[in-house]
């Protein structure tokens, strides 16, 4: 394994066994267009900085944010109170949280998620509160 994670140039059965995943895999990456090769007569050899940079893990936006300190129950909906308050229904609340990018705190049993980012999505006045 020290040998291949030296070489410049692997093939395609030194890939499998260098990042964990069969032949067939590397091949269907290749078809794909994926991962560039070059052909020495019938042997395919790969280039290790190809399928390192394929293979890396990229950070996400949501990773490199800071973690926003729970506001307090007072401040906050459950998800059911949220569904109660303003008729919607789970899937749609979950899919308007996460595009909205809205952070969620796990209590106990209970997620809560801040009044304020809620009400501005629902357009709640201040009259409408609780």
């Amino acid at each position: 394994m020290e040998v291949i994670k030296t070489k410049d140039y692997i093939d395609v059965k030194m890939a499998g066994n260098l990042f964990g995943i069969s032949r067939r895999t590397i091949y269907r990456l290749i078809e794909r267009g994926e991962l560039d090769i070059a052909k020495f007569g019938t042997r395919t050899v790969l280039r290790r900085c190809d399928l390192d940079a394929f293979f890396s893990i990229p950070f996400e936006e949501s990773m490199l944010r800071p973690v926003q300190e729970f506001p307090g129950l007072d401040k906050c909906y459950t998800i059911t109170q949220i569904q109660q308050k303003f008729r919607i229904s789970p899937a749609a609340l979950y899919l308007l949280i996460q595009r909205h990018g809205i952070t969620k705190y796990a209590v106990g049993k209970f997620n809560y998620v801040a009044k304020k980012d809620i009400d501005i999505i629902f357009n709640a006045s201040d009259n409408e509160k609780d």
